[in-house]
């Protein structure tokens, strides 16, 4: 992580932790995350009480579009985990990741890239029968930024290469409950909004499942 990455993980630290019951640990600095059996690790830490979860999270800045796509090295982060390659800790004690995900500086505002400025609302869904119910039902936002949801589909597919049919972490992408609003979402920052796709225990069928949940 170098210095400008720093900065940014410090001012999502902020941001989240404005919270109750949102916890962030930076991977480096005081009161830190450390790890053993290996030094290559994400640059978060969050904890939700709320829902009783802890995400690893890889950190951008969110200029740079080459940079954001490079963040899709946490699915090797997500494949060191489940293959015992290493282990997190806090204040010394072993923790479990529940989900694996991305983050830049333009979280806050629900958003991955700088430039994405292109919203997808459920109007723009009309003609796609399951994405206009997911967003009416809540498993998806109400609003999306183009390039964010491009980014998060792409790095479901890549990732669905690598998981099993059986419970795992998980993987997506932290935002903004911005994203919920009934008008056009504006530059303020909101609750933190996790945007996920997890393993769900069902009495018929257990599958991986998409959803959206406040932080």
């Amino acid at each position: 992580m170098d210095q400008t990455e720093f900065i940014v993980c410090k001012q999502l630290q902020k941001w989240l932790q404005q919270y109750p019951g949102v916890h962030c640990w930076i991977n480096k600095g005081e009161n830190s995350f450390k790890t053993k059996k290996s030094q290559k690790k994400p640059d978060l830490i969050i904890y939700s009480t709320k829902l009783r979860q802890y995400y690893a999270v890889e950190v951008k800045v969110g200029n740079i579009s080459k940079d954001i796509y490079d963040a899709s090295k946490i699915i090797e982060y997500w494949e060191s985990y489940v293959n015992n390659e290493i282990e997190y800790f806090i204040d010394g004690h072993k923790i479990n990741i529940d989900s694996f995900c991305v983050m830049t500086l333009y979280s806050m505002f629900g958003r991955l890239f700088q430039d994405d400025t292109e919203l997808i609302s459920i109007e723009d869904c009309k003609d796609d029968n399951w994405k206009k119910y997911s967003k009416e039902t809540g498993i998806e936002p109400l609003w999306e930024y183009r390039r964010t949801h491009d980014y998060l589909r792409n790095l479901w597919s890549q990732w669905k290469k690598k998981r099993l049919k059986k419970p795992l972490p998980g993987m997506g992408v932290i935002l903004s409950n911005i994203l919920n609003s009934k008008e056009r979402p504006i530059e303020t920052p909101t609750a933190p909004l996790l945007f996920d796709m997890q393993w769900e225990e069902q009495a018929n069928k257990s599958k991986w499942q998409n959803r959206q949940k406040k932080i």
